[in-house]
């Protein structure tokens, strides 16, 4: 495998072609984080009625209708693998990728299913403003190729998605403050919603020139005592709700999570909520 394909593999979620899981890696859990968080695969219909009154409180409903058929879908096949139904002491879940991976194909071949941003921009894509803009979709050839098997979008859809996450050109440095002026600047074109925050994990590639690009990213909304958030791991792996009792536990779950994710003469990635970069301890 050359450093390409496996810097491609960690970051577009594509265990399938290169060995990664890219979007979630969930031997990792939220070390930083002193709260106990609780967990759901939305594996059963009183976790998927919970987590949809909590985000059609806050986004179309339509949107939020689009997201919970892709997660039926994928839990109708992949749930015999012992997913979590009711939320449950977070404790890094290990999933059963291949067996998972298996089930799948049998059932629906070469489309891969969706990953952390074709999710994450079907819950939004009502509640972001997302202008016509020049964009570099190189590295969503994976996204791309769901879409289009699996008729995901339609054709303006498609193009805002590209658009929301572009790789975005950066500086051939460590400094992630300099990187992070430079992704906010992007971002700063978008109009995001005000209290649905979408949480993103960048990250700095220097294959062909130095870029930046969402390399995992999910939906943050509050609830009665904290915030929920939701994430799809990996076109293989499962969907996970969290609840968090603040922000800044989720913030340190991600940061936690993907901090491997980098390489020689690379930034470590950092997050973003909505189009600011935040600090973690």
């Amino acid at each position: 495998m050359n450093k390409r394909n496996k810097i491609i593999g960690l970051c577009i979620c594509a265990v399938l072609l290169f060995g990664f899981t890219a979007c979630g890696n969930s031997e990792k859990s939220s070390k930083g984080s002193q709260e106990v968080l609780t967990y759901s695969n939305l594996a059963s219909k009183d976790s998927i009625d919970e987590v949809r009154t909590l985000l059609s409180a806050h986004l179309d409903k339509d949107s939020v209708e689009s997201f919970i058929k892709m997660v039926n879908e994928y839990n109708e096949i992949a749930g015999a693998t012992g997913l979590k139904g009711e939320f449950t002491e977070f404790k890094a879940p290990q999933y059963d990728v291949d067996k998972i991976t298996t089930l799948w194909r049998e059932k629906k071949g070469d489309f891969i299913g969706t990953n952390c941003r074709i999710n994450s921009y079907t819950l939004l894509k009502k509640d972001i403003e997302i202008p016509p803009m020049d964009m570099d979709d190189q590295l969503l050839f994976l996204d791309k190729d769901a879409i289009g098997k699996g008729k995901l979008l339609d054709a303006k859809e498609k193009e805002q998605f590209k658009i929301l996450f572009s790789r975005v050109k950066t500086e051939a440095t460590q400094d992630i403050q300099i990187h992070a002026k430079n992704m906010e600047e992007y971002f700063e074109n978008f109009k995001f919603h005000e209290k649905v925050r979408m949480i993103s994990v960048i990250i700095h590639d220097n294959l062909d020139g130095d870029f930046l690009f969402v390399g995992h990213v999910g939906v943050l909304v509050p609830d009665q005592e904290g915030f929920l958030f939701v994430e799809k791991l990996s076109f293989e792996e499962p969907y996970q709700a969290i609840k968090f009792a603040a922000k800044k536990e989720c913030y340190q779950y991600l940061q936690d999570k993907y901090a491997d994710y980098t390489g020689e003469g690379l930034a470590k990635p950092f997050i973003m909520d909505n189009n600011k970069k935040v600090e973690v301890n």
